[in-house]
């Protein structure tokens, strides 16, 4: 599984068909900060969050991107090009990535998935197949990062993403994810009251022990459902397109028997659908959600903005 994700992420970006292009807006200004620059007591060897954010146009939200297992936060610069360009701060987040979600499907542990979200993102030792403490968690990293870009560019406001109290302004970001980080971008929409969540090749939460969608994936949250998004491949080759689908249902994002609309050929606003789906010819279907097609940037405006 580890060498086949690794693989996966050496095409993360070559997702594309061949008449397909980019379109990064010269405004957007990228910097990369170690985690250590936010806390000496982080690794020096760590890799950089990646931080973009348009010089002309604000929105003043946060769209908050978490990567995939193994991943590397700035292999994700085209989504998050896309979101700067529309007037978004955003923060790709560097942090603990390197077990597997799927992986986990065959336990016997009926909360399996539960602990392992929860120990990554809060830092909760209740986990058994990671060990993140509170300073690891995806939580702490995006408030150090925060006051980190709030002292050093005061005049940039990063600090209205934060309470205080040096808190999360969770109703001010958007929540966003990748294979592995769209777990994570989901399980803290079902934690945290959020402005919206959007998931990409994911949620991965589903138990081939048991046949069924996580635990917490079919619990209430906070976050209301009309506010989660999701964009598919139909031929995922990392986690069963089925298996995607079943937990989709289980979040209650689709309803029995429903399936993502197929929006390769539709336009904005792609029927007013939160569950999107791709069948498009990529290098890596799992990643080309987040790729170079040029059908994506208007699915991914949708996504950050559609009602």
């Amino acid at each position: 599984m580890r060498k086949l994700a690794i693989l996966l992420l050496l095409t993360l970006f070559s997702c594309k068909n061949e008449d397909s292009e980019s379109d990064i807006t010269p405004q957007n200004i990228s910097i990369l900060v170690t985690p250590n620059q936010t806390d000496p007591n982080y690794s020096t060897t760590e890799e950089s969050h990646y931080v973009v954010r348009n010089n002309k146009w604000h929105v003043n939200k946060l769209f908050l991107f978490i990567g995939g297992s193994y991943s590397v936060p700035k292999n994700y610069n085209l989504v998050c090009e896309h979101a700067a360009s529309i007037g978004l701060d955003v923060i790709s987040l560097s942090y603990p990535n390197d077990v597997a979600t799927a992986s986990l499907g065959t336990s016997s542990d009926a909360l399996i998935f539960d602990y392992y979200r929860d120990e990554i993102c809060f830092g909760n030792p209740v986990s058994s197949v990671v060990s993140v403490d509170v300073l690891n968690s995806i939580e702490t990293r995006a408030i150090k990062l925060l006051i980190y870009l709030k002292n050093t560019y005061p005049e940039q406001n990063w600090g209205q993403y934060l309470t205080n109290s040096n808190a999360l302004q969770w109703s001010s970001i958007i929540l966003s994810g990748h294979s592995q980080g769209s777990g994570h971008a989901c399980y803290l929409g079902k934690k945290r009251s959020v402005d919206r969540v959007i998931m990409f090749s994911g949620p991965n939460d589903y138990s081939t022990y048991y046949s069924t969608p996580a635990n917490w994936l079919r619990q209430s949250g906070l976050t209301s459902l009309t506010r989660y998004f999701s964009l598919l491949h139909t031929a995922d080759e990392i986690v069963p397109y089925n298996y995607q689908v079943a937990n989709l249902r289980g979040l209650g994002l689709l309803a029995p028997n429903q399936s993502p609309i197929l929006a390769d050929n539709l336009t904005t606003p792609y029927q007013n659908a939160n569950s999107l789906s791709l069948s498009i010819v990529a290098l890596s279907n799992h990643n080309s959600t987040i790729g170079a097609s040029k059908i994506l940037p208007d699915i991914w405006t949708y996504m950050m903005t559609g009602n």
